[in-house]
């Protein structure tokens, strides 16, 4: 007979109480019923636990030996059963939220406030730079929110399973540069201009952004250059600080004074759909608007991360705000 929890509650409640008949009260069980299910334990073992004394039933050294570990797995057993207590009183799960996609600021904004949640126990975040590998681990459970943006290519399709909440239909990609760069002014910079300069983005074929971009360049009658890759965004601001390229930036990304700067890209010709993606009949799908308006309360908070952003804010970005 192995071991079992309820053998090791019963040898510390005869141990508590000192005494076979105290002990089957407590544990709600006959008092001859104890002294069999002890009596297993001590073969089991291969030796006795208590001994029977006129002041009761007392350890042996085997059974102090016992009781010592029984009482460390007994606490800890009382911990974890106190830890899934708290959550379900809290109505959350107790797995943390796995989050994944590419969005830049508002996976850390959306996984600082999902914490917050009483329906949340914890965050785990991932990134992937193709949108469809985000979309498929949601859709094969291993992902439970996906932030995802993706460019206006053919094919756009979403896996059974898998449900989905539009955040912008069309938000603008950015361009950044060196503070200092040539091209850089107040306002949006032509795309021939930002094409004219060397570009550092993905390696080639990474994701569907790469043929975005080329088929846009090539619907604009501009050549694009790309002689350094990577997917390092630390690498890519160097090369972008030392002006050796410029590259692509999320529309909420942040000017970095004195370093580098974000502008608009005149006439938008880049732009990519942001849409959250869930599974339904999951714990997201039961909070789904909640997060929506959160995502859609960050854009609002990120206001003043650049020039760019408050004029495209202004203009276009405040249509994601719910009427009031």
């Amino acid at each position: 007979m192995e071991l079992e929890v309820r053998h090791l509650r019963a040898l510390a409640a005869i141990d508590e109480t000192g005494s076979l008949t105290r002990a089957a009260r407590r544990l709600g069980m006959s008092q001859p019923a104890l002294s069999g299910l002890l009596k297993r334990i001590e073969q089991s073992v291969g030796g006795a636990l208590f001994f029977r004394t006129e002041y009761g039933c007392l350890p042996t050294p085997l059974g102090t030996e016992i009781l010592g570990e029984a009482r460390v797995v007994l606490s800890s057993m009382s911990a974890i059963a106190e830890r899934v207590g708290e959550w379900s009183r809290r109505g959350g799960p107790s797995d943390p939220l796995r989050v994944g996609g590419y969005c830049g600021f508002l996976h850390v904004a959306v996984s600082r406030w999902l914490r917050e949640r009483p329906w949340c126990a914890d965050v785990n975040l991932q990134e992937d730079l193709d949108e469809r590998i985000s979309v498929e681990k949601v859709a094969i459970g291993e992902l439970d929110l996906a932030l995802v943006y993706r460019p206006p290519l053919p094919g756009l399709t979403t896996p059974p399973g898998v449900a989905s909440v539009l955040v912008h239909p069309a938000e603008p990609v950015f361009v950044v540069m060196a503070h200092d760069h040539p091209i850089v002014r107040p306002g949006p910079v032509p795309l021939e201009d930002v094409f004219e300069h060397a570009w550092v983005d993905e390696p080639p074929g990474t994701s569907r952004w790469w043929t975005y971009l080329n088929q846009v360049c090539q619907e604009h009658g501009v050549v694009l250059r790309q002689p350094h890759s990577t997917q390092c965004l630390a690498t890519l601001l160097e090369l972008v600080l030392a002006k050796l390229a410029v590259g692509p930036a999320l529309a909420t990304s942040r000017d970095r004074p004195g370093s580098t700067v974000v502008r608009a890209i005149g006439g938008a010709p880049l732009w990519q759909e942001l849409r959250l993606f869930y599974r339904p009949d999951t714990v997201v799908a039961a909070h789904i608007d909640e997060i929506h308006a959160h995502v859609l309360d960050s854009y609002a908070r990120r206001q003043g991360c650049s020039p760019a952003f408050d004029a495209w804010w202004y203009d276009r970005g405040r249509e994601l705000l719910p009427a009031v």
